[in-house]
């Protein structure tokens, strides 16, 4: 069986957790970039990856390199993805999928040119069991027509220890784009609906830490409410609030005209309107995630800790998103593993996955609640068609100067 080898973008806490998994599926990480030379170099001693630079192309130029995984700041994300496509490699993308609606459209464009290649966004809820199950109980009509989803996470703090996009609005950091983005696109996958309007209120309660203070503030939120109207009429209320350090509390409910479901978790419930006077338990999900092998003691010194603890460098996910992303992993190695050509694989597994497509919708939920949270008015959710200038006013400068 020949895995792609796999080429990592990014030095943040989750590369930490993704390349001992990586590995642990059987693929080979061959190369770690990073925006300096030193953060890439002290990963890679780290993580015993061979090869590390600060220059995009020096990865996706590598013959050993046909899978890329894009988890560094989003202001990158586009360049790094529609280069990855072009040279002919696949491309698994973090969230948020950009900065921008433009952005990611050109995302999706060139994916759309390349459709031989993988391009999905990691949103790796799709993959957990129990909204795999909740998707499956909502098709075949166990609420009846959906009316309601009520989201409700209850996190400690997204932000990194040092001043980074993390803290910064402008750059894609916010509880809204960091787990607002999973929220969002699980809403509308299980549902099969998408937001037509949203209103929306984002707050920044705590501007400084005791590592981040002095003259750069945090301008992310971390605080975020918002209301979506869905494409079939279903009404959605999604509450994020990271004030609570050290704990991780989702809940993610769907009503509709004949009952409910409800994931708690990684458990799926559910209760009919009629004939049923408790509610049941659909799913649960009873898999130890400290048995899986590569949260092994080699892994615990490079700073991994299993969910819901914390390892003394600070690495973790919370115990939902991450066996979301172990489940994610496993659907790419089983689409790659069935074909002898590295760069070939088939669909079946990843069909799950969200695609740029779906990036875009997302970008476009976030950047609309934005603007009701500044506007405090009802906002349209509007999906940009043509990629838009950046910098109108130097283009003009720049053709006159040809003429």
């Amino acid at each position: 069986m020949l895995l792609p080898g796999i080429g990592v973008f990014g030095t943040g806490h989750v590369v930490r957790i993704l390349v001992p998994l990586l590995r642990s599926k059987g693929f080979k990480v061959e190369a770690i970039w990073s925006q300096t030379l030193e953060s890439a170099e002290e990963l890679a001693k780290e993580l015993r990856v061979p090869f590390y630079t600060n220059r995009v192309d020096e990865v996706l130029l590598r013959k050993d390199v046909d899978l890329v995984c894009i988890v560094c700041p989003p202001n990158v994300h586009a360049q790094i993805a529609v280069k990855a496509l072009g040279i002919g490699k696949h491309v698994l993308c973090d969230r948020p999928t950009g900065l921008c609606q433009s952005e990611v459209l050109k995302m999706v464009h060139a994916a759309q040119y390349y459709p031989s290649l993988i391009s999905i966004v990691g949103h790796g809820l799709r993959f957990l069991p129990a909204f795999v199950q909740m998707r499956k109980f909502v098709q075949e009509g166990y609420v009846g027509d959906v009316t309601v989803c009520d989201v409700r996470v209850q996190c400690g703090n997204v932000i990194e220890d040092e001043y980074n996009w993390t803290c910064d609005e402008v750059m894609g950091g916010g509880v809204l784009a960091t787990v607002g983005s999973h929220v969002i696109d699980i809403v509308s996958h299980v549902t099969g609906q998408r937001a037509t309007r949203v209103h929306g209120l984002l707050r920044t309660f705590r501007k400084t830490t005791d590592k981040i203070k002095g003259i750069r503030q945090i301008t992310s939120d971390d605080f975020c409410t918002f209301q979506m109207e869905m494409s079939r009429g279903a009404c959605a209320t999604v509450t994020l609030n990271n004030s609570l350090p050290g704990q991780f509390v989702q809940d993610v409910l769907v009503c509709g005209s004949k009952g409910y479901l409800v994931v708690r978790g990684g458990d799926l419930y559910g209760q009919k309107l009629e004939g049923s006077l408790k509610e049941e338990v659909i799913y649960l999900d009873i898999e130890d995630l400290n048995q899986q092998s590569f949260l092994g003691t080699s892994d615990l010194i490079h700073g991994f800790a299993a969910p819901g603890q914390t390892s003394q460098r600070g690495y973790s996910l919370p115990k939902p998103y991450m066996k979301g992303l172990i489940k994610m992993v496993g659907a790419l190695k089983e689409a790659f593993a069935p074909v002898e050509d590295k760069r070939s694989w088939v669909k079946e597994p990843v069909a799950l996955a969200a695609t740029f497509e779906d990036g875009q919708y997302i970008q476009a939920v976030i950047d609309a609640v934005r603007k009701s949270s500044r506007s405090r008015e009802w906002v349209k959710v509007k999906l940009q068609v043509e990629e838009l200038d950046p910098n109108p006013f130097l283009s003009t400068e720049i053709g006159r100067a040809h003429v």
